[in-house]
């Protein structure tokens, strides 16, 4: 995205309901959205969305399709309380 039009970028994209979550990253992306869709069709529509965002220069696509470790606290936490240091 353009850095110059990054609150109007997020502006768009919070717009899209589809859109739960929105992060911005270092490295080769600047923002790093996770949205949900019914099926493919549906995530390119969304996709179409996104990238019609004015300052959205590109997109970039993965589809998760395993939950090998679901989100997670309780072993940090439980170390973090137990941490002598």
């Amino acid at each position: 995205m353009s850095q110059q039009q990054i609150d109007s970028v997020c502006a768009a994209i919070g717009a899209i309901p589809e859109v739960i979550e929105a992060h911005t990253t270092t490295g080769d992306a600047d923002l790093m959205l996770r949205v949900v869709a019914r099926d493919t069709a549906d995530l390119h529509r969304i996709t179409q969305s996104v990238q019609l965002a004015p300052g959205v220069q590109r997109s970039s696509t993965s589809i998760a399709t395993t939950e090998v470790i679901p989100r997670r606290m309780s072993l940090l936490l439980h170390r973090l309380a137990t941490d002598d240091s």
